[in-house]
């Protein structure tokens, strides 16, 4: 497999959180596990393929490491619309067995 070209327009901070995400304007929400972010998108791992360019609604459970650490938490958004940049499977990996990059809606 090629190299991929970095698409990032600033760092990202690792974090552990749980979130839960819908498609917008859905009621069914799902759980996922945030591992990164910074102020304009994240990583999460999931348990379904997300379709590329979807728009999700995801709400913040809690960050075990977000809470001490100044630099994650202003990243952080208790809320958030975004939109699915890539998805990937994770072979072997349970019970997230997707990787989920998003980036997040400006708000206006």
């Amino acid at each position: 497999m090629g190299s991929e070209t970095e698409k990032r327009s600033e760092d990202r901070r690792g974090c552990d959180a749980g979130i839960d995400w819908a498609y917008f304007n859905k009621a069914e929400f799902r759980n996922a596990h945030l591992l990164n972010v910074s102020p304009s998108g994240g990583y999460f791992e999931c348990e379904q393929r997300i379709i590329p360019g979807a728009t999700l609604f995801i709400r913040l459970h809690h960050c075990q490491t977000c809470v001490g650490d100044p630099t994650i938490r202003d990243c952080m958004r208790s809320t958030a619309l975004g939109e699915v940049k890539w998805c990937r499977e994770l072979p072997d990996q349970k019970p997230f067995p997707y990787g989920v990059g998003i980036r997040y809606h400006m708000p206006v």
